[in-house]
């Protein structure tokens, strides 16, 4: 199975774990605002069920995100980013309408600068959640660190050096696919 096809079915095997709708006529999916192709019912109601997609990303904007953060993405995030559009939890959503903006609102130009792409956050202990691709074009060696971001915020953009930085990172996970695992194929 490609990669894609490998985050497609991750996908949708956690959506369709978590999409029942409970007594109350609430279900995980629900939330307000949600485009008219991403609803799951003609409801007109402010709160509506989102689907799953198939993403409109395409490999010219995956490469100008590349310019913007100054970083080759790893093949994983690639996939990742462009197949389908999402209201999952703790990893930016992307809608229809504006499918890289809270992406893009993830850059931090200290991470991107020492090689560290930031893709998700921790919300319940704010922490930023980042891909080590400076350390090689193995994506198997790309770890997955988090730094708290107060930490973050508090160093120097322009003097911190990659060591100085390390000394704050926390290890999660070996790469990016074991991350995918862990979340979207693994959890229940």
């Amino acid at each position: 199975m490609n990669i894609r096809d490998y985050i497609k079915s991750g996908f949708e095997a956690y959506y369709d774990r978590h999409s029942e709708v409970g007594e109350d006529g609430f279900c995980v999916w629900m939330r307000p605002g949600v485009p008219a192709p991403m609803k799951a019912d003609d409801s007109q109601e402010e709160w509506s069920v989102w689907k799953l997609v198939p993403s409109t990303v395409s490999a010219e904007d995956i490469s100008a995100l590349e310019k913007e953060f100054g970083l080759t993405f790893p093949e994983w995030y690639k996939a990742f980013i462009s197949t389908y559009h999402h209201y999952f939890d703790d990893i930016p959503e992307q809608d229809t309408n504006e499918p890289l903006k809270n992406i893009r609102d993830m850059y931090n130009p200290l991470l991107c600068r020492l090689g560290y792409l930031p893709f998700a956050w921790d919300a319940e202990y704010g922490c930023i959640w980042c891909i080590d691709v400076g350390s090689g074009p193995d994506e198997d060696q790309q770890a997955i660190y988090e730094i708290d971001h107060e930490i973050l915020f508090g160093m120097d953009e322009v003097h911190t050096d990659r060591k100085q930085l390390q000394e704050h990172l926390a290890l999660l996970y070996p790469n990016f696919k074991a991350y995918f695992d862990h979340h979207f194929v693994e959890k229940g």
